[in-house]
């Protein structure tokens, strides 16, 4: 058979094969009980990759004094998250970092429990790997920010300070002078936010850098770098975002 024959009588079965679409998906929950017969065999095989798994997970980063909490519209655990944020961002980056905003789903656990802060424990904090994005915004987008913060009933922030009154961000400072929405200046936020998550609309088309370390990076490398100076970590709520009374 010449190559020719060969590569039409191929073409032709495979032209034959038919080619199936999921068109439907459904699932089945179930949950695990103490009722469960233990699967010797299996728990066995994945038994070293746990003990690994668990021994890193388990390595100690830091020490709180007090239990941190998330909270709005300011927790102490939040401010904690932006700060780390914030001076991390300026290390790993080139440019000067004004200031970071973190939205409340952001954080994905109700509080980090006094004593020590487990590698497992921030990776429950933060399981996501979001990257962090430095994007130079203008003073209106800026502003617009803000406003979506307050909307949502305030997110945390570090470098950056305002005020909520009905549901609009009023007294906004940015490295403690008020918000010019004719300047620019410089965020570091989470990839997720920066391309329009969580309705950051007015963050998509502006300039930004992709910076090849994770929000999760910065608090792990935050917190080894508090540990070594012999810090513990703290409960720090200053007033940075507040909500004022009619």
């Amino acid at each position: 058979m010449n190559k020719t024959a060969l590569l039409f009588l191929t073409l032709l079965l495979s032209s034959c094969h038919k080619q199936f679409v999921a068109t439907h998906y459904s699932f089945e929950e179930k949950k695990m009980t103490q009722t469960e017969v233990r699967d010797e065999k299996m728990a066995a095989y994945i038994q070293p990759y746990k003990d690994s798994l668990d021994k890193q997970m388990n390595v100690v980063l830091a020490v709180a004094d007090t239990m941190l909490t998330k909270s709005i519209p300011e927790g102490d655990l939040g401010n904690l998250m932006c700060d780390l944020i914030l001076k991390k961002s300026r290390d790993y980056s080139v440019q000067q970092v004004d200031f970071t905003i973190l939205n409340n789903g952001g954080i994905r656990i109700p509080n980090l429990p006094k004593g020590n802060i487990t590698l497992g424990k921030i990776v429950e904090l933060m399981p996501f790997e979001n990257l962090i994005d430095i994007v130079t915004i203008d003073g209106s987008s800026a502003d617009s920010l803000f406003q979506l913060a307050a909307q949502k009933g305030g997110w945390q922030v570090s470098g950056a300070r305002y005020k909520i009154k009905d549901k609009r961000a009023v007294d906004i400072t940015i490295q403690g002078k008020p918000l010019d929405v004719t300047a620019t200046y410089t965020l570091a936020i989470s990839d997720y936010l920066a391309q329009g998550g969580d309705n950051c609309t007015m963050l998509i088309a502006l300039p930004k850098t992709i910076l090849n370390k994770s929000l999760r990076d910065a608090i792990v490398d935050g917190l080894v770098e508090m540990n070594k100076r012999g810090e513990h970590v703290k409960s720090v709520l200053d007033g940075r975002v507040q909500i004022l009374n009619n």
